[in-house]
C-alpha cells in the first residue's frame, strides 16, 4: 500500500507541476501580448517552431443581428518558423488602437508525463478596440500547442487553431442607469461574517435582488438585500427610484440574502419573506397602503438560520401559496465537508394554512435537502398540473423533486439525469426552444484550472485522505457518490469543475444535458442566471452573473488553493484554506465578466456580452428581470458583492413588438403562480409559466413578457390555471399591450400604467 501511495503521489505531483509550468508560462505570455511586446512574445517560441496560422487575419462573417457581427477565425496557411509566427502576432496586434485585456488559460493538459514535450489546448481571449472602431470587440479561440522543455521553461514548438471567433458591436444594447436611478449603493458585508468562523469565505456570497410591484401602481420596484441594511426602492416611473425603506416598515434588515414577494393571503397585495442569516427570518404582510407589518410570530415560519434562497408556489393546489426555504451550512460550525458536501442546514417547506399561519411539512413532504443550497425553483416539468422542485447546491449535487400530488415528493435526480455535480449557484426554468416543455439552466463554477481535475489529482487526493486520516469522515460521502454514479469518481471530479448546465426536457420524464451542443457554458464563476427574451425576437436568451473574491487585478489564487486542497486536507478541514487572510491581496475570479448568451433560434446560443455592452466587470451576484418603465422590454437588475449595484436599461428590444400578461387567480392563488401561458403566432408557439423565486436569491417580474418580433397580432393566447385546471383561450389579440387574465373570466382587460416624463420615454 505504501508503494502504491508513493507512486500515486509522485504521479500527481508530476501532473500538477507540468500544468503549473505551462500556466505560468502562458500567463506571462498574455502580458506580453497585452503590452504588444514582440520581443517578449518571441521568447516563448522555440527556435525550432513550426505550425499553422492562428486565424487572426482570416475572419469570415458568420452572422449579423442588431449591429452585432460574429466572425469565424480560419487558419489560412502554415507558419514555417518562429519569425513567421511573430509576424502574424505583429500584423494582428497592429489592427488595434488599444488593448484592454488578454487572457491565456490551459483548457486541457493532453500529454504531460514526458520531460521533453508536453501538449495542451489553450483558451485565448482578447478585448480591444480595432482601428477606426468606436467600441471594443472580443476575440476568443482555442489553440492546440506542443511545448518543448528548455532551461528557461516550456517553449512553443507547434501551435494550431482549433476554433475561434470575433464578436463586434457598434451600439450597446443596454445602458447602466443605476446611478441616475439612485439604486447603485455600495453593498456591505454582514458584520458577523467578519468575526471568527470556520467558513469565513461565506462573507463573499450574499445577496440577491428582487423586482416587485409592492404598491400595485403597475411599476416594478426593487428590493435589494444587504449585510448592513437592505433597502426598498419605489419606482417613480420617471427613471428614478425613491428609497422608501423606512416608510414601508422594512428598516433595520441586516444579514439579508433573499427577499421574495408574493400574495400569500390572496388579498391582492404582495407580502414579503425576508431571510436574516443568524437572526430569525421574517414574514411581512402587505397592508395595502404602502406599508408592511411583521407577522413572523403569528405565522409559524421558523427561525431557519443561514437561509440563502426562497421560492413561493402552491405545491398542493389548494389555492394558497406555500414557501420553500433553501439554506446553506452554518459557517460558525465548520466548513463544507469535502468537494461533495452534505452538511448543510436542512431546507424547509412551509404549507400555507389559509389563516395567516404556516405548518412545517418538510419531513412529510420529503424535501429537506441537506446540500449547501444556493438555488431553488418550482416548475411543472412533466405537465401533470402540479409544480415540481429543483434544488441547486454548492459543493455537490442538484436534486429534482417530483411532486407526487399527495403532499409528498420523490427524489428523481438520477433517473431524470439532472443530478449534475458541481458548485451550483442558481436555478432557472423556462422553455428555451419553444417546444412547450420547461427546460432547466444551472449556473456553476467553471474553473480556469479544470484541467487539474484528472485521475492523477484524484489519486493524490485519495492518498492524502488516507495519510492525513480524514477518509473516515468522508467515506459516507464517497458511498453516496458510488450509489448515484458508480465508480466514476474521476468523472465526478471533472464535472465539479465543468461549469454551467443546460438541461433539455425530452418530454418523457427525462432531461438531456445539451450544454456543449448549445454553447451555454462560458468560462466564469457564476451566480444569478436567468432565461429572458432580451431582444424580443421570440426566443429566450440567458444572462449570467459572474465574480467572486476581488482584490488586486491580474492576480489569481485558485491554482494554489486547489493544490492545497489536494495536498493539505487537514488544513481544509480546519478551515485554514478558507480564511481570507491567506489570500493576501490576490483575487479569485474577482475580475470575471458577466455573460449574455443570445438564443440563435436553432437550439444554440452565442455569447455576445461584449458586443451588446453587458459584459459588466462587476462583482455580480443576484439577477432579476422586469420591464421597469413599461416599454415592452425586459431590463436587468444586478446586485453586487462589495461593489455597486447595476440597473441595465434595455435599448435593443424596443425595435420589436411584444405582449405581456398579468394573471389574477380566483380559485388558484391570487398571483397566478404556476399558471401556464401559451401564445401562438402562425406555426410558432411560446410558453411561460409564472414562477416566483429563482436565479440566485432573487425574484423577477410576475408579469410574463413575450417578444413577438414583427407580428402585430397574437393568433391564440391560452392560460391554464393550476388549481382549477381551467384553460382559457383568446384569439386575434392585438400586440404591444399589457393585458390582465382573470381566472374564469373570458375577457381580457388591458392595463394602462402612466409613465411620467423626464426619465424614460
Amino acid at each position: 500500500m505504501l508503494g502504491v501511495g508513493y507512486f500515486l503521489d509522485q504521479i500527481g505531483w508530476t501532473f500538477y507541476g507540468s500544468g503549473k509550468e505551462i500556466v505560468l508560462t502562458i500567463r506571462s505570455m498574455a502580458g506580453s501580448v497585452r503590452s504588444r511586446d514582440l520581443r517578449g512574445i518571441e521568447r516563448f517560441y522555440s527556435g525550432s517552431f513550426r505550425g499553422s496560422r492562428l486565424g487572426f487575419s482570416c475572419l469570415k462573417l458568420k452572422d449579423e443581428k442588431d449591429g452585432i457581427r460574429r466572425y469565424e477565425m480560419v487558419s489560412d496557411g502554415d507558419l514555417p518558423d518562429r519569425a513567421a509566427a511573430l509576424n502574424e502576432w505583429k500584423e494582428y496586434l497592429d489592427t488595434f488602437d488599444s488593448i484592454e485585456d488578454v487572457q491565456l488559460h490551459v483548457h486541457r493538459l493532453e500529454s504531460w508525463f514526458s520531460r521533453k514535450q508536453k501538449i495542451a489546448s489553450l483558451r485565448y481571449e482578447l478585448i480591444g478596440t480595432l482601428k477606426g472602431a468606436t467600441h471594443a470587440s472580443i476575440d476568443r479561440g482555442y489553440f492546440r500547442v506542443k511545448f518543448e522543455a528548455t532551461s528557461e521553461g516550456p517553449r512553443i514548438r507547434e501551435a494550431a487553431l482549433m476554433e475561434g471567433d470575433r464578436i463586434t458591436g457598434e451600439t450597446p444594447h443596454f445602458t447602466d442607469v443605476a446611478h441616475e436611478a439612485g439604486v447603485d449603493f455600495l453593498q456591505k458585508f454582514y458584520p458577523p461574517f467578519l468575526t471568527g468562523m470556520g467558513f469565513k469565505m461565506i462573507m463573499y456570497g450574499p445577496g440577491g435582488i428582487s423586482a416587485v410591484d409592492y404598491d400595485n401602481d403597475g411599476l416594478y420596484d426593487l428590493f435589494i438585500p444587504d449585510g448592513i441594511e437592505s433597502r426598498m426602492f419605489r419606482n417613480r416611473g420617471d427613471g428614478t427610484f425613491e428609497d422608501v425603506t423606512a416608510t414601508t416598515g422594512l428598516s433595520g434588515l441586516d444579514g439579508v440574502s433573499v427577499g421574495v414577494f408574493a400574495d400569500y393571503d390572496n388579498d391582492g397585495y404582495k407580502d414579503a419573506f425576508i431571510s436574516r442569516t443568524f437572526k430569525p427570518n421574517q414574514l411581512f404582510r402587505n397592508n395595502g397602503d404602502g406599508t408592511f407589518t411583521d407577522v413572523t410570530a403569528k405565522s409559524g415560519i421558523g427561525e431557519d438560520c443561514c437561509t440563502t434562497v426562497a421560492s413561493w408556489a402552491d405545491y398542493d393546489n389548494d389555492g394558497l401559496l406555500d414557501l420553500y426555504v433553501g439554506r446553506y451550512m452554518d459557517p460558525r460550525k465548520g466548513v463544507p465537508t469535502t468537494f461533495y458536501a452534505r452538511n448543510g442546514e436542512p431546507n424547509q417547506l412551509y404549507r400555507n394554512n389559509g389563516n395567516g399561519t404556516f405548518t412545517n411539512v418538510t419531513l412529510k413532504a420529503g424535501v429537506g435537502d441537506v446540500g449547501l443550497c444556493l438555488g431553488s425553483v418550482w416548475g411543472d416539468y412533466d405537465d401533470d398540473g402540479y409544480p415540481d422542485l429543483y434544488v441547486v447546491n454548492d459543493f455537490g449535487r442538484k436534486t429534482l423533486y417530483h411532486n407526487n400530488r399527495n403532499g409528498t415528493f420523490s427524489d428523481v435526480s438520477v433517473r431524470t439525469h439532472t443530478l449534475a455535480y458541481g458548485a451550483g449557484m442558481s436555478a432557472a426554468m423556462a422553455d428555451y426552444d419553444n417546444d412547450g416543455r420547461l427546460d432547466m439552466y444551472v449556473s456553476n463554477i467553471r474553473s480556469d484550472y479544470a484541467w487539474y481535475a484528472e485521475w492523477p489529482t484524484v489519486g493524490r487526493y485519495m492518498v492524502n485522505s488516507y495519510r492525513q486520516w480524514v477518509w473516515m469522515e468522508d467515506y459516507p460521502l464517497y458511498m453516496q457518490i458510488f450509489f448515484q454514479s458508480g465508480y466514476n469518481y474521476v468523472g465526478v471530479f471533472k464535472e465539479m469543475a465543468y461549469g454551467n448546465n443546460l438541461f433539455h426536457n425530452e418530454g418523457n420524464g427525462k432531461f438531456r444535458d445539451v450544454t456543449q451542443a448549445t454553447g451555454t457554458n462560458p468560462p466564469g464563476w457564476y451566480w444569478g442566471s436567468l432565461f429572458a427574451d432580451l431582444d424580443n425576437d421570440g426566443w429566450k436568451d440567458i444572462y449570467a452573473c459572474d465574480g467572486w473574491v476581488r482584490n488586486d487585478k491580474d492576480t489569481e489564487i485558485e491554482m494554489e488553493f486547489l493544490n492545497n486542497v489536494v495536498t493539505h486536507q487537514n488544513w481544509y478541514k480546519a478551515g485554514v484554506l478558507f480564511d481570507p487572510k491567506n489570500f493576501g491581496r490576490e483575487s479569485w475570479h474577482g475580475w470575471d465578466r458577466n455573460r449574455y448568451l443570445r438564443n440563435n433560434g436553432d437550439g444554440t446560443f452565442t455569447e455576445m456580452g461584449r458586443g451588446a455592452g453587458v459584459d459588466l466587470l462587476l462583482n455580480s451576484r443576484g439577477l432579476a428581470v422586469a420591464d421597469f418603465w413599461n416599454r415592452g422590454v425586459l431590463d436587468l437588475a444586478i446586485s453586487a458583492c462589495d461593489d455597486r449595484h447595476a440597473l441595465l436599461r434595455n435599448e435593443v428590444a424596443t425595435k420589436r413588438n411584444w405582449f405581456a400578461v398579468e394573471t389574477v387567480g380566483t380559485k388558484s392563488n391570487r398571483d397566478g403562480i404556476g399558471a401556464r401561458i401559451t401564445l401562438r403566432i402562425g406555426s410558432q408557439t411560446q410558453m411561460r409559466e409564472v414562477l416566483c423565486g429563482d436565479s440566485y436569491g432573487s425574484q423577477s417580474s410576475l408579469r410574463m413578457y413575450f417578444g413577438i418580433d414583427k407580428a402585430n397580432t397574437i393568433d391564440e393566447l391560452t392560460v391554464r390555471w393550476p388549481r382549477s385546471g381551467v384553460v382559457q383561450t383568446f384569439r386575434n389579440v392585438p400586440a404591444n399591450r399589457i393585458v390582465e387574465v382573470a381566472e374564469g373570466r373570458d375577457q381580457l382587460t388591458e392595463k394602462r400604467y402612466p409613465i411620467k416624463q423626464g426619465g424614460v420615454e
